[in-house]
């Protein structure tokens, strides 16, 4: 791509000739910025792959997903068109390309419930429309997938967006920490009406967790023992900024994607809100193990990344295998892909052991990426 003369990708083109993932996000900051800003490079740099594990996956590529409606509360993006609430305050996602890009796609009101408590709201100011109706926006916008990328610890909110993806008849995923996938009754009402749901909390593609996993499952598989370890997060964005007031479930989920190697050690997960940090994430972690005779050994890594593209790394694999799974009639949650993208899965896999599953069953050649759309479905 030209440094001289930024290209131009529309991310609502009628005119492709492939299959689309519609996808509605539930939450315009900056991981739906970041998503957007990836779909949109991929877009236009068809013959590129890197930075994707699956190029294509479940007969889909990056570049097939559009996005076609948003939801969110805030004055500054509300009644916007998507590619241009993705730039209003207080997003400051890491920009990975100079490209000016379009989308007509619009962002609606939704409904507040607890996803702008009071230390958010001094970011965010709420838009005075009224709340639309979102199953409503979801059927005719012919949604296939819908996204959660609320703030952390809207529960409420959260649960509202699972109940109105069931009333439209789209799959869910839930990227953020609130308990859903993993509840019974959120897994047999998706099952019950033949739709994919995915969760909770979705890793990060090169994240402090899963480089924690890593090293623990390294200590353990060379016959160490783990004695201690910490994994201690610092950023300056809204998120981080929100974690300082209800972080409790992140933390959680993150405590429950290590406790494999650390339920017999002594472990400490934090987060701490650094507004001189800006949008990238700094991550330290420390290890102290014991090898043979008892022989001290100790590991610390420094980690610095953009959380958001990171993040959307991951969340376009599972959109491409939740609109696999609606192709064939596949409901319910999907292990293997909620063990190998998210930290707090239903249950429980080996990654290595989930990564072999999804290759097995999500990449082959069976899959054409031509299954029904949201329009055919209802």
């Amino acid at each position: 791509m030209s440094s001289s003369a930024p290209s131009s990708s529309s991310l609502s083109d009628s005119s492709l000739s492939r299959p689309m993932i519609r996808v509605a996000v539930a939450g315009i900051g900056n991981c739906a910025g970041s998503l957007f800003d990836g779909i949109a490079f991929y877009r236009a740099n068809p013959h590129c792959n890197a930075g994707l594990l699956f190029p294509t996956l479940a007969g889909y590529r990056v570049s097939d997903i559009e996005l076609v409606a948003g939801f969110d509360i805030s004055a500054d993006k509300v009644g916007k068109r998507l590619s241009d609430a993705i730039e209003a305050p207080p997003n400051n996602f890491v920009r990975t390309s100079e490209m000016s890009m379009t989308c007509d796609a619009l962002v609606y009101r939704a409904p507040t419930l607890d996803g702008n408590p009071p230390h958010l709201a001094r970011f965010v100011t709420e838009s005075p429309r009224e709340p639309e109706n979102v199953a409503d926006i979801l059927r005719q916008t012919c949604t296939d997938v819908l996204l959660n990328l609320l703030p952390t610890g809207s529960l409420e909110a959260s649960e509202f967006y699972a109940s109105v993806a069931l009333e439209a008849r789209c799959a869910f995923i839930n990227c953020i920490p609130s308990i859903l996938a993993q509840r019974d009754d959120l897994r047999n009402a998706f099952a019950r009406y033949d739709l994919p749901l995915l969760g909770d909390d979705i890793k990060s593609q090169v994240g402090t967790t899963i480089l924690h996993r890593t090293l623990l499952h390294m200590l353990e598989s060379r016959g160490a023992v783990l004695r201690s370890t910490s994994q201690i997060n610092i950023g300056g964005n809204t998120d981080f900024a929100n974690f300082v007031h209800r972080g409790e479930t992140k933390l959680e989920s993150k405590r429950k994607s290590l406790s494999r190697y650390t339920e017999l050690a002594a472990s400490h997960v934090g987060h701490h809100y650094d507004p001189t940090r800006g949008a990238f994430k700094h991550a330290i972690i420390d290890i102290e193990a014991e090898v043979f005779g008892r022989s001290p050994v100790k590991i610390a890594v420094r980690l610095e990344s953009d959380d958001k593209p990171n993040s959307a790394g991951s969340i376009v694999d599972v959109i491409r295998i939740a609109k696999g799974a609606m192709d064939r009639s596949i409901s319910g949650v999907i292990p293997e892909a909620c063990a190998y993208y998210f930290k707090s899965p239903p249950s429980s896999l080996d990654d290595g052991v989930a990564f072999d599953l999804i290759r097995k069953n999500w990449n082959g050649p069976g899959f054409s990426g031509n299954g029904k759309g949201a329009h055919e479905r209802r």
